[in-house]
């Protein structure tokens, strides 16, 4: 009996997953638009830019464009300076700010040159959304094998979250939507909160670790790929055996690229790797289909896409082309208008459009650090010496920076220290990662031959002789075999 019911079940769940993976898109991207701007017309952003006026013109994207400028974070801070200005002691509420209601959450995200950490506002909406586009995507992988009613592994980051002083919630955009997860979901997702919470981070892995070596196998691992990587490994070091219960692995916020042969080297033939592009902006935007290439990206998320190409022309979605990067523009259900998050794009295909990669070409975030050149570029000027010629890449074998510098100057341990600490001041994930031994502390290694360094990571042609201020990963195992 038991046996005939399970059965049944399966059969409910795998309709279920054909009639969503069925259902037609029925948003075009200028519906979004004008579904966005109608549900803000009467907030404080919209009277200012005259939303009621934009929609009644006769072309709406057009008067969008004229009538609102192109922003970063820094230019979304300044619009909130005069009447909000949470970011000094920490975020306030959005109150009919740039979107209806109260937005009292916000994801934590580094890596701008404009401060050390940004707030991104994640209204109840776009939690909503979210939630809607990880359902879509459980029921892809249902239909790929995936068995629902199992266990799922997601290494978000510390949950240990409270709200400031002000009812506000901040947090990881991983962490914030372990925390806030609905609790049915919570029934069959991995950890349990006494571990999600674990400051510590070798702690928290040693405890998903043990999970992994429970009864109950987890057939699902989600996550960043140097951490899921971390967790094989251990995995791997203790019972190889351990790894053969994993057989789908969704991965996103970095590149996989340095971390593919070793990660599918570890797990069983049969595993798939699905690609998620999500970002604290927007959410789950886009994320691979089993047995496709790339990510597909729907219109159903409550997002309005705009791209800017090399030249600064900005684009609506339907004139973009395939194998040309993109800065990309969002206008969100969180209350971000033409809002530009620093993510290029770069697509496959535009019918249907399907999402190659993403570059983020003035960020290191191998180690999901975010640092950026701007920030070394500081860190630089406040040393003595400072060097004019260096650059900065990450060493994955031993999970650290290397910083290669053109100089004859014999450097001390000390200089290097004191760079590290300044770097750790200007940005706070590379500070935690820091602390908690996921980055070791860096070293340096000094060049005195510049062709030959540029040369060998193939960067002298045409002439080029100035020195890359981030490095790739191959790019430091190039230059650490190098003698210079």
């Amino acid at each position: 009996m038991a046996q005939s019911n399970g059965r049944i079940i399966d059969k409910l769940i795998k309709k279920w997953a054909q009639f969503r993976c069925r259902r037609p898109q029925t948003e075009s991207a200028n519906s979004t638009l004008v579904k966005l701007l109608k549900a803000a017309k009467a907030t404080r952003f919209g009277r200012e830019f005259g939303f009621d006026q934009i929609i009644a013109s006769e072309n709406i994207y057009q008067s969008f464009c004229e009538r609102l400028p192109v922003i970063d974070y820094a230019g979304w801070v300044a619009w909130l300076a005069d009447l909000n200005p949470h970011l000094e002691e920490g975020p306030r509420k959005l109150i009919h700010q740039s979107w209806p209601g109260v937005i009292d959450t916000f994801c934590l995200s580094s890596g701008t040159s404009s401060g050390r950490t940004k707030y991104v506002p994640y209204s109840k909406e776009m939690i909503r959304i979210n939630q809607k586009a990880a359902v879509d995507l459980i029921a892809r992988l249902v239909l790929a094998g995936y068995p629902l009613l199992s266990k799922s592994l997601y290494m978000s980051g510390c949950t240990n979250l409270e709200r400031n002083r002000h009812g506000v919630l901040a947090g990881d955009m991983s962490a914030i939507t372990k925390f806030l997860a609905p609790a049915i979901a919570k029934r069959f997702t991995l950890p349990p909160q006494n571990i999600a919470a674990i400051d510590d981070w070798s702690e928290r892995l040693n405890a998903l670790v043990e999970l992994c070596k429970g009864p109950q196998s987890i057939h699902l691992l989600s996550g960043i790929p140097v951490w899921q990587l971390t967790l094989l490994e251990q995995l791997n070091a203790e019972d190889p055996a351990y790894l053969d219960q994993f057989r789908f692995l969704i991965h996103g916020g970095m590149s996989i690229t340095p971390y593919r042969q070793r990660i599918e080297s570890l797990l069983p033939d049969d595993a798939q790797l699905i690609e998620v592009y999500a970002a604290s902006e927007i959410g789950i935007a886009a994320f691979q289909v089993p047995g496709e290439q790339g990510m597909r990206f729907f219109n159903q998320y409550q997002v309005f896409y705009e791209f800017e190409d090399e030249n600064g022309q900005i684009l609506p979605i339907q004139s973009i082309q395939a194998d040309i990067a993109y800065n990309l523009i969002i206008s969100s259900c969180a209350g971000l208008w033409r809002y530009r998050i620093g993510d290029q794009l770069v697509f496959k295909t535009t019918d249907p459009l399907v999402l190659d990669r993403v570059q983020r070409d003035k960020t290191m975030s191998t180690f999901d650090e975010k640092v950026t050149e701007f920030e070394c570029q500081t860190v630089m000027q406040q040393m003595s010496p400072s060097m004019a010629d260096y650059s900065v890449g990450p060493d994955i074998e031993n999970r650290r920076h290397v910083w290669f510098l053109l100089t004859d100057e014999l450097l001390s341990e000390e200089w290097i220290q004191k760079l590290d600490h300044y770097l750790r001041l200007q940005n706070q994930d590379y500070d935690d990662y820091r602390t908690d031994g996921r980055i070791n502390h860096p070293t340096f290694k000094c060049v005195n031959n510049r062709k030959n360094y540029l040369e060998t990571i193939g960067r002298a042609e045409g002439g080029q002789r100035k020195f890359p201020r981030l490095l790739s990963s191959d790019e430091v195992s190039k230059l650490l075999k190098t003698p210079f």
